[in-house]
């Protein structure tokens, strides 16, 4: 879980719900910290007279920062890497411009 730091995870809960989201911290009990949290979940349609089941949809919310309870955390996958620092960048230019004096 430590390598996960600071990677964007997706991370599945009872209720159905997938929240993907930074993760900032964890602790023994599974519970998260999720930074640019975002909330997704299916919703069917309310049926009208007449009609045949409605597909579901995906319904999106932005929540923020989360702290989620580790008990209610059925899956984790890993959406993405660390976002790059300004640090980085700098220093991935400074390596690429490195590299292309070399060559």
């Amino acid at each position: 879980m430590l390598s996960l730091i600071n990677w964007r995870l997706k991370v599945t809960i009872n209720d159905g719900r997938a929240l993907t989201g930074q993760m900032l911290a964890f602790d023994r009990h599974m519970n998260l910290v999720l930074a640019d949290c975002e909330e997704f979940r299916r919703v069917r349609p309310k049926k009208k007279a007449g009609e045949e089941t409605a597909p579901e949809q995906e319904m999106k919310r932005t929540l923020g920062l989360v702290i989620l309870r580790g008990e209610t955390v059925v899956s984790l996958s890993v959406e993405g890497p660390p976002p790059i620092v300004d640090e980085d960048k700098k220093n991935a230019v400074r390596d690429s411009e490195h590299d292309q004096r070399r060559s």
